[in-house]
């Protein structure tokens, strides 16, 4: 019997599968549906008609339809992407001593403290690496966050381009994010600062002990440096939704 039906259905032929497919979609393979233009034109009146006074709720709900990149979202994006670049201008570590208070802006991290980058190499050489890990952090910061707005508001090419952009550079954000990760389970341990104790006592420096881990970090840290870690948050775990 399977051998019988096999043969019958082979002795179709093979295009009259081509008739359940569609048409328009395999060119001379498929026969007419209408069968004048006339009675298209009439067909495609009725249905433009019709969807003036229907609506399909399935069709409106599908994600093909979705926008992917909302009013809310947008706003979020913009305000993140600000965030990160007046982050990394305003002060990200604030030091009090007998000589006043030593304010150090991301991106001017390592200029701020050029002329003790000696004086810490001599206390822990692991401290210069620290601060130009900050400092490119701070830069990068600033980079993605003009770079965001760029992608949010200057318009080229079609949309799908322009959200493929706007993920690839969000999706980059991830990289900033580990190296802040590596440096808090880093800052677990810490770095040794001979005689820091003694500094903090004989200078007056509120928060240095012995190391500078993440109890000196947070002691120090200042809330422009949240912001922009927060900002890389948002803006990488969004590239996700893109």
């Amino acid at each position: 019997m399977a051998e019988e039906k096999t043969k019958d259905t082979s002795s179709e032929g093979s295009d009259i599968r081509y008739k359940y497919i569609g048409f328009d979609v395999y060119g001379s393979k498929v026969e007419e549906f209408f069968r004048s233009e006339e009675e298209k034109k009439d067909y495609e009146k009725q249905v433009a008609e019709y969807a003036k006074s229907h609506s399909s709720s399935l069709r409106s709900g599908t994600t093909v339809q979705g926008e992917l990149l909302t009013v809310v979202d947008r706003v979020i994006l913009t305000m993140t992407s600000i965030g990160l670049i007046v982050g990394g201008i305003l002060p990200w570590f604030s030091v009090s001593s007998i000589y006043g208070k030593l304010t150090m802006p991301g991106i001017t991290l390592f200029s701020s403290l050029a002329g003790l980058m000696g004086l810490l190499s001599q206390f822990a050489g692991m401290l210069p690496i620290l601060v130009y890990v900050f400092s490119a952090l701070a830069i990068l910061g600033v980079v993605f966050g003009i770079l965001t707005l760029v992608m949010l508001y200057i318009p080229f090419g079609n949309r799908e381009s322009r959200l493929s952009r706007l993920r690839h550079v969000l999706g980059w954000q991830y990289l900033p994010l580990s190296i802040w990760v590596a440096m808090f389970v880093f800052l677990v341990v810490g770095v040794k600062i001979p005689f820091g104790e003694d500094l903090s006592n004989i200078y007056a420096i509120p928060g240095l002990g012995s190391k500078f881990d993440i109890v000196t970090f947070w002691s120090f840290a200042q809330p422009a440096l949240w912001l922009t870690i927060g900002s890389l948050v948002v803006n990488a775990v969004k590239s996700n939704d893109l």
